[in-house]
């Protein structure tokens, strides 16, 4: 009888972190590919995330990467990324939507800034309060940071980066299910001047 508990304690600890862990590389990858005019570039991902290709989207006028937090395994036959518990899910949006020739992409950022209303786009699109925000242009990007509180009274922080790939409009939505360490941010920054 003590051979089968130890059994199930086993089986069941196996079961448990198949859910947070993906054995192999599977869809992992630590780096994205852009496109530039008529050519696709590679670009590595900051330290400790990977791009989940089974999460991508693509339609005619966009395309959605999903990047989350993953670890390099090393092993005797090759290297591999395996996933991690979640803290930290980044949604990169690249669209088609072109900056007009006559207007520069900083002063398109500044009407990007003045136009958009976050608080009506949350209250319409979920069921989440929203608490705080802040806003900052800079020279490659405008991003907003807010947090949410939803039915079950857990806290989320977002935050959402738009900048330019190749003269198109692209959004960067990094959501945090616990408060993100400042370097999550400057290494996502300094990803998004390497692309953009």
């Amino acid at each position: 009888m003590r051979k089968l508990w130890k059994f199930l304690g086993i089986f069941n600890l196996l079961l448990f972190l198949s859910g947070c862990l993906s054995i192999g590389s599977g869809p992992l990858s630590d780096s994205i590919s852009v496109q530039s005019g008529q050519t696709k570039i590679k670009y590595k991902l900051p330290n400790g995330f990977c791009l989940d290709r089974s999460a991508n989207t693509s339609s005619a006028l966009q395309q959605t990467l999903v990047v989350t937090n993953c670890i390099a395994v090393n092993t005797v036959d090759q290297p591999y990324y395996s996933r991690r518990p979640v803290d930290t899910i980044v949604n990169i949006t690249f669209t088609q939507s072109r900056v007009p020739k006559k207007i520069s992409q900083k002063n398109y950022l500044s009407v990007i800034a003045k136009n958009i209303e976050f608080k009506k786009t949350l209250s319409a699109s979920s069921n989440r309060k929203f608490i705080n925000g802040e806003k900052k242009l800079h020279e490659k990007f405008y991003y907003v940071s807010f947090q949410r509180v939803g039915s079950s009274k857990r806290r989320e922080y977002v935050r959402k980066y738009f900048f330019f790939v190749d003269k198109k409009v692209a959004v960067m939505t990094i959501l945090s299910l616990q408060k993100p360490r400042r370097s999550t941010y400057s290494l996502f920054e300094s990803f998004i001047k390497k692309i953009s």
